[in-house]
């Protein structure tokens, strides 16, 4: 869990990260940037129970008076999506501190046991190889990501209000592509950490 989830973790609240990806799918061609950052900033809070999502953003192009907003509709269903970060982040959080406990047993036992640092080289080669091989079968099914994308919703959200116009605030600000880019980034940060553990793993069996 430590090793699928972190990625989300660093990358959920990093505003240059959104900058980024806002960037690479014209979002500001749509909107005002520094609108946009404003509300995404409003967003993170949201999500960390500090504010609401009131609030408007301008149009990029200046010849339009009217501004953008979230709906009843957008607004429940962000409510959603931050019930669910709560749940993946109170598991993350969780998991690090049973992994931090189980390693600090491990180097204990290892002091009182010779050759039990094994231990800690098993806990890294399976859990990273579990990852590796998650995010391969993930990877091959984002080939369809739109088919993806839509069953994740199906799980994670059978209330069903997710569906929203092509012109509406959330579009506009999250663009199907902009997920896609956020999940191959996940995903590839998985991969990096789990490959960086198996190799910890493997070398603590050299050194056992």
């Amino acid at each position: 869990m430590v090793l699928f989830f972190a990625p989300l973790a660093i990358y959920l609240f990093n505003i240059d990260f959104y900058d980024h990806l806002y960037d690479q799918n014209s979002v500001y061609e749509e909107l005002d940037k520094d609108d946009v950052l404003v509300m995404t900033n409003k967003i993170f809070g949201f999500f960390k129970n500090r504010n609401n999502l009131e609030g408007h953003i301008k149009y990029a192009d200046m010849s339009r008076s009217s501004v953008a907003f979230f709906t009843e509709n957008e607004i429940s269903h962000m409510v959603d999506v931050k019930d669910l970060i709560s749940k993946i982040l109170l598991l993350f959080y969780g998991s690090l501190i049973v992994l931090i406990v189980l390693l600090a047993l491990i180097v204990l036992l290892k002091r009182k046991h010779k050759g039990k640092f094994r231990g800690i080289g098993i806990v890294f080669v399976i859990s990273s190889s579990a990852v590796i091989f998650i995010f391969i079968v993930l990877y091959i099914l984002s080939m369809n990501f739109s088919s993806l994308f839509d069953n994740f919703h199906l799980v994670f959200f059978p209330q069903g209000n997710f569906m929203f116009d092509s012109n509406s605030l959330l579009i506009t600000l999250f663009p199907f592509n902009f997920f896609y880019q956020y999940f191959i980034r996940l995903a590839v940060s998985s991969i990096i950490f789990s490959f960086i553990f198996l190799f910890m793993g493997n070398s603590s069996f050299k050194c056992s």
